[in-house]
């Protein structure tokens, strides 16, 4: 039998008293809002996420460019073209000013030499005075150019490690504001894969009667009608059992009509189907049929009806759920009659619902005449619980529930 994840239903063909349809309390509520027909599609949002990986990956990118460079201009044992530019030039200014000191001191001895120099070494003196001061002023233009030059070499040096530095920073606030940004387009991305209930996604058995007799076969129809703004995934849900204290589920048989023809169902056991590419405004209808055995005792049968999403589907809506009771009496017996006189039993909706699953895709069943039906036949791991709606079995109060995996879609 097929585990579907809207149950937590444990032996239930021992079912040993009445089954009570319970409101789920509060703790469990469930919005009851639609997802509104403008959300980004899943598409748009998974292309968000890959772009805003490659940004926040091109941000990093740049930030360890910018810090190679902070670390290359600051590196002393593999020094930056930059830095040896400067040190040269700082070197060769170092020189000029030692060329520049002699030749200042050659003019002062120069001058202190013809101060002191007698009639005949005066002109001597007055020669070597002049050369002196030729080459002051030869050697004072060096420095000055040599002076520019490292100063310009220093300054070069200087800016880049501030435009670095500010590269560096700039890097750094991009990156962080990439990686919100990727965080951002994850949520809405993980947001997106959340199960929400649309009330638009609509359920309901069309044929079953009010009141069954033992040997009774009764066929009807299960429709989906997808009131949504969203093209959908779904699996049909069904949960039919007795829920007569001491019944024998053997008494009650369920089938659904596939593309091979009727298929038995286990209790509480839903059609290995899914309804695909169910668009906006169309219906899906899946043939069931009940049989009761002829030898049936007095009881009651309860039916619930629902549409959930095939896993990962997007985006995940899941519709109320349907509830039937249906009388069931022996043969030849004569019900009461109803207060109002009706022939099929009136539906309550459940609050509360969530999605199911489905295995891989196979032929199609008959009945669809919206979507495309396809049969599915593995069988599918529950997951955990979103939303409850509570049938309580027996004293042991066996939750049966519906309800989806933190990680089903991650």
């Amino acid at each position: 039998m097929q585990r579907r994840r809207y149950l937590a239903v444990a032996a239930a063909l021992a079912i040993t008293s009445p089954v009570a349809l319970l409101a789920a309390s509060p703790a469990f509520a469930e919005p009851t809002t639609a997802v509104a027909e403008s959300a980004p599609a899943y598409q748009d949002l998974l292309d968000a996420v890959t772009e805003a990986r490659k940004v926040y990956a091109e941000a990093i990118r740049a930030r360890i460019e910018a810090n190679d460079k902070i670390e290359a201009l600051t590196d002393t044992r593999n020094p930056h073209p930059l830095a040896v530019a400067a040190k040269e030039a700082e070197k060769a200014a170092a020189e000029a000013k030692a060329t520049l000191d002699a030749a200042q001191k050659r003019v002062d001895e120069a001058e202190a030499a013809l101060a002191g120099a007698d009639e005949a070494g005066r002109a001597a003196a007055e020669e070597e005075l002049a050369a002196a001061e030729l080459a002051l002023a030869g050697a004072r233009q060096a420095h000055d150019e040599a002076r520019g030059e490292a100063d310009a070499a220093d300054k070069e040096l200087d800016d880049a490690r501030v435009d670095a530095s500010r590269e560096l920073h700039l890097a750094r606030e991009a990156e962080k504001a990439a990686e919100a940004a990727l965080q951002e387009a994850e949520k809405a991305l993980a947001a997106a894969k959340e199960c929400k209930r649309d009330s638009g996604l609509k359920s309901k058995a069309i044929g079953l009667p009010e009141r069954m007799y033992a040997g009774d076969r009764v066929t009807f129809t299960f429709r989906i009608t997808n009131g949504t703004g969203h093209t959908l995934d779904v699996e049909p849900l069904t949960f039919i059992v007795l829920d007569t204290p001491g019944a024998d589920q053997d008494d009650l048989e369920v089938e659904w009509k596939s593309g091979d023809g009727w298929t038995a169902l286990e209790p509480a056991e839903s059609p290995d189907l899914v309804v695909e590419d169910l668009a906006p405004g169309e219906r899906a209808t899946v043939r069931m049929r009940l049989t009761v055995d002829k030898d049936a005792p007095k009881g009651h049968v309860h039916a619930s009806f629902a549409a959930d999403p095939v896993k990962d589907s997007i985006p995940c809506l899941y519709g109320p759920m349907k509830n039937y009771g249906i009388d069931l009496l022996p043969a030849g017996s004569t019900p009461n009659p109803t207060p109002d006189g009706s022939g099929s039993p009136s539906p309550t909706e459940s609050t509360t619902a969530s999605p199911g699953a489905t295995g891989p895709s196979g032929a199609a069943p008959q009945g669809g005449t919206g979507g495309n039906l396809a049969a599915t036949g593995s069988t599918v791991t529950p997951v955990a619980l979103t939303a409850a709606s509570a049938l309580v079995l027996g004293a042991g109060a066996v939750v049966v529930t519906r309800r989806r995996t933190a990680g089903a879609h991650s």
